[in-house]
C-alpha cells in the first residue's frame, strides 16, 4: 500500500471511531457529519481490505486488523500535532487545547478545583480531562501521546520519562466526631485497631503505601475492615454517619472536614514515612510549549520544600541515569 495514495485525514477518523466506538460521537468530535464519518470509513475497509470496526450492542468494536493498527497510527498522529506544535509558541490567552491527565480521585478532588481555577483564568479557552487508570495503561498512553501529564505517588515509570516532585505527603486518621473516638486530638494504635476501618483503595499507588506502612507498624493483618471502596466518592458522609475510622493522605482527610463539621482528624498512632506526589511527562512532549506551560503552572500550584534532612534532598538529586528528573 502506496502512503502517498492514503488521505491522511483517514486517521483521524479512525482514530476517534477507536476512542468513542460511534460514528457519531467521532463525527461529533471532529466537526463531521455523520455520512462524511461513514464514508470515510468505507474508505478506510477499502484500503485495509477489513471491517475495522463491527457494530455490536457495545457500539462500534474494532477487530483485531483495528487492535494492530491503533497504537502506531495514535503515535503517529502524536508526533504530526507535536511537530505542529514545536512550530509554534503557545498562547495562554488564545488557546483552546484539551489537556489530559492522569489522576486518581484524590487527585481530583485536592489539585483540580485549584488547577481548573487558576488554569483558566489565564486560559480561558483551555480544556481538562481526567484519566483515571492504573500506572500501567497510564504509562502507555502517555507513550501514545493520550496523556499529557500523570499526576500522583506514582512510581518513576521509566527512562523515556521525566518527573518533578511536588510535595510530600503523609496518613491521617478520619472519624465522625460523633463517634466513641471523635473527641481526641490523638489516637492510641489500640484503640485505632480496636475499632471498625473503611479500607480506601483508588488507582494508584496510594493503598500500596498505606498497606507498607501499616505492615511496618504490625497492623496490616489486625485492622477489622468493613468497607473496602475503590472511590472517594461518599466517604465523607459514611464515615460521618458511623462510627468507622478511615485513613487517607492528609491532603484529602483536609479536604473533607472542610465541606463537613461534623468530622475530625487526627494523627495516625504509628509512623508514617512521607511519600512524594509527583507529576510525569514522556520525553516526546518534554519540549512541547503547551505541555511546558502545564508543568509549570502545577509546579508553582503545589510545590513545596522537602521537610527531610539535608542528606535525603541531596540524595534526591543523585538519582542515576536513566531516571530523568527536571529542575523547577
Amino acid at each position: 500500500m502506496n502512503i502517498n495514495s492514503i488521505d491522511l485525514n483517514l486517521f483521524l477518523v479512525f482514530q476517534a471511531i477507536y476512542a468513542t466506538r460511534s460514528v457519531t460521537l467521532a463525527g461529533d468530535r471532529l466537526g463531521m457529519t455523520q455520512s462524511a464519518v461513514s464514508n470515510a470509513l468505507k474508505r478506510m475497509r477499502e484500503r485495509f481490505n477489513d471491517a475495522l470496526f463491527v457494530r455490536s450492542a457495545d457500539g462500534m468494536v474494532p477487530t483485531p486488523v483495528a487492535e494492530r493498527l491503533v497504537a502506531p497510527i495514535e503515535e503517529g498522529i502524536a508526533c504530526l500535532m507535536q511537530a505542529v506544535d514545536q512550530g509554534r509558541s503557545f498562547e495562554p490567552e488564545t488557546t483552546n487545547r484539551i489537556f489530559r491527565i492522569a489522576v486518581n480521585d484524590i487527585g481530583q478532588l485536592v489539585m483540580m478545583p485549584e488547577l481548573l481555577s487558576v488554569a483558566r483564568g489565564i486560559a480561558p479557552g483551555v480544556r481538562f480531562e481526567t484519566v483515571d487508570v492504573s500506572v500501567a495503561d497510564a504509562r502507555q498512553r502517555m507513550l501514545h501521546g493520550q496523556i499529557d501529564i500523570a499526576l500522583g505517588s506514582w512510581e518513576p515509570m521509566g527512562p523515556a520519562f521525566y518527573q518533578q516532585r511536588l510535595f510530600d505527603e503523609t496518613f491521617v486518621v478520619l472519624m465522625s466526631k460523633a463517634s466513641r473516638l471523635g473527641s481526641r486530638e490523638r489516637i492510641e494504635l489500640g484503640d485505632y485497631l480496636a475499632a471498625e476501618h473503611i479500607a480506601y483503595r483508588p488507582h494508584g499507588t496510594t493503598d500500596t503505601q498505606l498497606q507498607q506502612t501499616l505492615n511496618r507498624a504490625g497492623a496490616l493483618d489486625q485492622r477489622r475492615v468493613v468497607l473496602t471502596a475503590a472511590h472517594s466518592l461518599g466517604l465523607s458522609a459514611i464515615v460521618a454517619a458511623s462510627g468507622l475510622l478511615l485513613t487517607v493522605p492528609a491532603r484529602l482527610a483536609k479536604a473533607m472536614v472542610a465541606s463537613r463539621v461534623d468530622l475530625h482528624a487526627v494523627d495516625a498512632p504509628f509512623e508514617v514515612a512521607p511519600f512524594e506526589i509527583r507529576q510525569q511527562w514522556h520525553e516526546r512532549f518534554h519540549q512541547d510549549s503547551g505541555n511546558r506551560w502545564l508543568r509549570e503552572l502545577i509546579f508553582g500550584l503545589f510545590h513545596e520544600r522537602s521537610r527531610r534532612t539535608p542528606e535525603a534532598q541531596g540524595a534526591e538529586g543523585t538519582r542515576p541515569e536513566p531516571l530523568r528528573t527536571d529542575p523547577a
